[in-house]
């Protein structure tokens, strides 16, 4: 038996808007599909995924019963994410029909239709479905999107939230995580975290990974008053997004203070290479400015960036001056510039 499960997935890739899931038919597929093998291949502009299941068993003809799932994407989609829900599919329906003969039983035939497309429909909607089956089974699927590599974490690296801290605080985070939470205040970085916290070093900054795949921590920067920024040219939606406009005042006020934003732009546009913010503080009024989250806030929406110094070997230039030199001498190392 083979079942064609038509799948628009949710959040990665949908089929063309001209094509109809409900009307795609396995008919249309059936020359490339073999019920007994992996099936894993581009057809007709569009890619089928299955993962055959077979039972062996003297009341079957042919003593065995194969079935399989397939599911249909558009060619150019990245099926690595729903290979798990395939796997998984295949292996509750035999389940269900080692238990109770559920694709062989005639009324349970009439209600694998329905199942099937309450299935896609769950995929294609949220990413998930349950569903239940009888008395006793349930179908469980969900989709786990490919989550990039996580970042190196160091000492030096600050953690920020990207979004509010009572949201993150009310997940049902581990014992661990939130012990740092608390201390993760834009401002304190890694190991100063870890002080706080009383938490080993490498576990905050495995902690801190964690947050940050899963998107609710930013990596800045250490905030110093001899740091180099420079504006980017997102700078200038400050001057047409309104609600940039509001979440930058909120962030960059001091407490009772209300700045203008021209005068916000005109400080972020006074950024340059060679200016620190120490220049910049001496240079400019700012009583109703925090230099520390104006800085921040900067970082956070890529109107800013840090600019960053590092002493750089020239070619050809030795780091001894010959061989007779004494070993406890240092060697000098060239200026470094800022690295753009």
């Amino acid at each position: 038996m083979l079942i064609c499960v038509s799948i628009r997935t949710h959040s990665i890739c949908k089929l063309p808007s001209s094509t109809n899931p409900d009307t795609l038919s396995i008919h249309t597929h059936c020359t490339y599909v073999r019920i007994y093998m992996y099936l894993h291949r581009d057809v007709g502009g569009y890619r089928l995924v299955g993962s055959p299941r077979s039972i062996e068993d003297k009341k079957y003809d042919r003593n065995a019963f194969i079935f399989n799932f397939v599911f249909v994407f558009a060619a150019d989609t990245d099926t690595s994410p729903h290979e798990a829900v395939i796997l998984k599919l295949g292996d509750a329906f035999k389940s269900f029909e080692l238990e109770s003969s559920f694709l062989q039983g005639e009324e349970s035939q009439k209600r694998l239709p329905a199942i099937l497309k309450a299935v896609r429909d769950g995929l294609n909607t949220c990413g998930c479905c349950n569903i239940p089956i009888d008395d006793s089974n349930r179908l469980n699927l969900k989709v786990i999107p490919s989550l990039p590599d996580p970042p190196v974490v160091c000492d030096h690296h600050v953690p920020i939230f990207t979004c509010s801290q009572e949201d993150i605080g009310s997940k049902p985070w581990d014992f661990t995580i939130e012990q740092i939470l608390q201390y993760i205040d834009g401002f304190s970085h890694v190991k100063r975290i870890s002080q706080l916290s009383e938490v080993d070093t490498e576990i905050v900054r495995s902690c801190v990974q964690h947050l940050v795949v899963y998107g609710y921590v930013k990596l800045i920067s250490i905030f110093q008053y001899s740091n180099v920024y420079v504006a980017m040219p997102k700078v200038k939606e400050l001057l047409n997004d309104p609600n940039l406009q509001r979440e930058c005042l909120e962030c960059v006020a001091l407490p009772g203070q209300r700045p203008q934003i021209e005068d916000v732009f005109r400080l972020y546009c006074h950024l340059e290479a060679g200016l620190t913010v120490k220049d910049l503080l001496m240079r400019n009024d700012l009583k109703s400015i925090n230099e520390r989250t104006f800085i921040q806030f900067g970082l956070m929406r890529g109107i800013v960036r840090h600019l960053q110094k590092y002493p750089v070997l020239l070619q050809g230039s030795s780091l001894s001056s010959s061989s007779s030199s004494s070993s406890s001498s240092s060697p000098t190392l060239p200026e470094g510039q800022h690295i753009p």
